[in-house]
């Protein structure tokens, strides 16, 4: 059957196209036995936008007061990254994007062609990160995807994101999500809709066999080192206080994993809800005067705190507490509590 998109051969035409494909010779409008199909009709077009990204080249290096790697783990962060022994300054030792494992299992990343030189580059350096940030024994990154993206872009002397150069958390996850079809990092398959938040709960994402092999880590000293940390963590902790785990029995790493991020995904929604429940109880106040606010909030905390502490607290003190979580909700009291 040909193709709809490819030119066909006079002799593949219905009848009636026939007939007007050699009126069109004989009226020398035709010149050849190709006839090239018909587009279909669209709306789309292509914009004018720039698809550059904001950052094209991001970095991330481990500062000095950070304390050193160990391990096997700091065997995979020195050979990503070295040091000019002259300069003090940091680059890049191994770029990852170069690797041959991306070039041999590109189908089964459904990828036809290498990385364009932006993705090089930010896979290059999020590497560093991914390392840095691991933990020994599960090894899962301490951090979302959220935390990523912001720790690959530049920041200004005060260590805030520059508006308009930042990494978008979608380059990040959009590059994570081929990584983990290339079966080189894993990612938290569990999402939960937060419904105070109107959020997802956050993704995190571990490095598996094949990447640590990427990295070119000895896989024995590795999987000795993630034992012993997994036999420390506190995960198998408190299985051992839930009566779960007994004391001679170790935890495996993905045990260790699912345990640690329903933990953290727990935190996760208690802060969210407490902040909602924040924002509720100041846009509410906002619509009081300054000391109907100083009443409504020492009244919120006599029911909220410890009956034992509000007992030695007096009404200037408690009165002071209210000024101070006022200021903390950014409400009308524009000027600091005293001190």
């Amino acid at each position: 059957m040909p193709d709809k998109y490819s030119p066909q051969h006079w002799s593949q035409l219905d009848t009636e196209e026939q007939i007007r494909f050699w009126q069109g010779v004989e009226d020398g409008h035709v010149d050849s036995f190709l006839v090239a199909p018909e587009r279909k009709r669209t709306r789309r077009r292509r914009g004018e936008h720039s698809t550059r990204p904001k950052c094209e080249n991001p970095s991330w290096f481990r500062p000095e007061n950070y304390k050193k790697l160990g391990g096997q783990l700091g065997h995979a962060y020195n050979r990503l990254v070295k040091k000019d022994p002259e300069t003090g300054m940091l680059s890049l030792r191994m770029r990852m994007s170069l690797h041959p494992y991306y070039i041999q299992h590109r189908l089964k990343a459904g990828r036809t062609y290498s990385f364009r030189p932006e993705k090089q580059r930010l896979l290059d350096a999020m590497w560093p990160v991914l390392i840095s940030f691991c933990d020994a024994g599960k090894h899962t990154v301490g951090m979302y995807i959220t935390k990523l993206a912001e720790k690959l872009s530049p920041k200004d002397a005060k260590g805030n994101v520059i508006p308009g150069t930042e990494v978008t958390v979608s380059r990040v996850s959009n590059l994570i999500a081929e990584q983990v079809r290339y079966g080189v990092l894993g990612v938290s398959e569990e999402t939960q809709w937060d419904q105070e938040s109107r959020k997802r709960l956050p993704k995190y994402v571990w490095v598996t066999i094949q990447g640590w092999q990427m990295l070119g880590v000895d896989l024995m000293k590795l999987q000795e080192q993630q034992q012993k940390r997994l036999r420390e963590s506190e995960e198998r902790r408190r299985l051992i206080e839930e009566g779960i785990l007994g004391e001679d029995e170790d935890i495996s790493a993905h045990a260790a994993r699912k345990r640690w991020y329903l933990h953290r995904s727990q935190e996760t929604l208690k802060q969210r809800r407490a902040k909602g429940a924040a924002r509720k109880r100041a846009n509410r106040l906002a619509r009081l005067p300054e000391d109907q606010q100083i009443h409504e909030m020492a009244r919120f905390l006599k029911k909220t705190l410890p009956a034992n502490e509000v007992y030695y607290y007096s009404d200037d003190q408690l009165n002071q507490l209210a000024r101070t979580h006022l200021y903390q909700l950014e409400l009308s009291l524009a000027a600091p509590p005293p001190h």
